[in-house]
């Protein structure tokens, strides 16, 4: 019986060490509106609009 459960979780663990990662999310940073409206971003960031028409604060790759 040992012996099964052993073989099982081998198999378990490896099936698992192979499967496919996750996509990471990336995480933005939502921009500093001054009295009129106008957005702007802290430094090392653009600014930029996701697809859903978010306005947000993506930063720069170098």
């Amino acid at each position: 019986m040992k012996l099964n459960l052993t073989a099982v979780c081998a198999i378990a663990f490896t099936l698992a060490a192979c499967s496919q990662p996750e996509e990471p999310t990336p995480v933005y940073t939502t921009p500093e509106y001054n009295k009129f409206g106008s957005p702007s971003c802290p430094a090392g960031t653009n600014l930029d609009t996701t697809e859903e028409g978010q306005t947000i604060c993506n930063s720069v790759k170098s």
